[in-house]
């Protein structure tokens, strides 16, 4: 394939594994197919992950790539499961470029995932344009390797720009769906039955849930109310599928009415325009939502995420002043109680860093990204 063709009207996208690398990319989809009404889309993500469910029921042609993840830990058992993954990746690189050769898209976009350094090279070795969306605030090994490679890089941190070629690289925020920032917060808090003067807690692991805050959480807000009897609090509390019994809720100090627990929350832009306060991971995408919604949060990164690149995203916000950093090996109900009570009683602090939170949240970001991908398929000769 020469390096000038392709299908101006299709685009593939690989992305998956997590929400994060998942909702971003649908978000510009949705803006492209305003400029692009005839897209064709086919979405290349792992078999065994949450994007094999979530994208062939928003009617997307999906492809599946049989990969799993690279362990790090140098052990005999991780060693023969890499060289399963080598074999897996090698198997993916050669499906991916049978599918770029056979349908000729005009642009690969990618925002990682197991998926994308299959695509990615694939794109690499057809010379068709690849677009790198990077929504962490420290580039994962995938993403660092193919920016190189890559026509676009967006990002959402100043930080994680560095890693990429500068002239080809543009910070603008990740991507969010267009509900989440265009829900009004006044009724969103009439619908759900909220007073004026009543706090409103949103308390999110992710969809796996985070011990750290279904453990810690709970007895957090008793101790706020012991500090302050009077407080109006009202928690939502996503605590992730088949873990509601792990958050013990004393109802005798805090009724259930006002402490509800859920698997997961359905209507999060209805949530969030309500909510005041967020306690939450540091994954992009949760990240993202509670960005472009401006809130304040209490962010406990996992531990145990690829290249801690969750701990360098919260460590991010709290440097710029857009929230504060509990690490799990320092969270205890003590601590986070520390940081919600500052939040509760400070109106100004909420906003300071609310304001703060923004700017990691353009609410812009999915039109813009998706303005330049149509520029890219322009430029291309079918």
């Amino acid at each position: 394939m020469a390096a000038g063709s392709g299908n101006q009207n299709r685009i593939f996208i690989a992305a998956g594994g997590t929400g994060g690398h998942i909702f971003p990319a649908l978000a510009v989809m949705d803006e492209l197919v305003k400029l692009h009404p005839d897209l064709l889309a086919t979405w290349f993500g792992s078999t065994h992950r949450m994007e094999s469910d979530l994208i062939p029921a928003r009617k997307i042609d999906f492809v599946g790539l049989k990969t799993t993840e690279f362990r790090r830990k140098p052990t005999l058992s991780n060693i023969f499961y890499n060289i399963r993954s080598l074999w897996y990746l090698a198997g993916s690189i050669f499906s991916s470029i049978g599918q770029v050769r056979k349908l000729n898209p005009g642009v690969v976009l990618t925002t990682g995932g197991f998926a994308a350094g299959a695509m990615g090279l694939a794109s690499w070795f057809t010379r068709t344009p690849l677009v790198i969306i990077e929504p962490n605030a420290y580039p994962g090994m995938t993403n660092r390797w193919l920016g190189k490679r890559a026509a676009l890089v967006f990002t959402a941190y100043d930080k994680a720009a560095k890693f990429f070629p500068k002239g080809r690289t543009f910070i603008v925020g990740t991507p969010a769906r267009s509900d989440l920032i265009t829900k009004s917060r006044a009724e969103s808090r009439s619908e759900l039955g909220l007073s004026d003067d009543t706090v409103f807690i949103v308390a999110t692991g992710g969809s796996q849930g985070a011990s750290g805050i279904n453990s810690n959480l709970p007895e957090s807000i008793v101790l706020l109310l012991n500090m302050s009897p009077v407080l109006k609090l009202k928690v939502l509390h996503q605590c992730g599928k088949g873990k509601q019994a792990s958050v013990r809720v004393d109802d005798t100090r805090f009724p259930r009415e006002n402490y509800v627990v859920v698997e997961f929350i359905d209507n999060i832009p209805l949530i969030l325009a309500a909510a005041d306060i967020v306690v939450c991971r540091a994954g992009a995408s949760t990240l993202t939502e509670v960005a472009v919604r401006g809130l304040p949060a209490v962010i406990i990164p996992y531990a145990q995420s690829a290249e801690n690149h969750q701990v360098k995203n919260a460590r991010t916000w709290e440097s710029e002043g857009a929230g504060y950093c509990i690490e799990e090996k320092d969270l205890t109900p003590e601590s986070l109680a520390e940081k919600l009570s500052i939040l509760i009683s400070d109106e100004k602090k909420r906003k300071q860093l609310g304001e703060s939170a923004r700017k990691f949240g353009n609410p812009d970001s999915a039109v813009v990204i998706a303005q330049k991908l149509s520029e890219l398929l322009k430029n291309r000769v079918s």
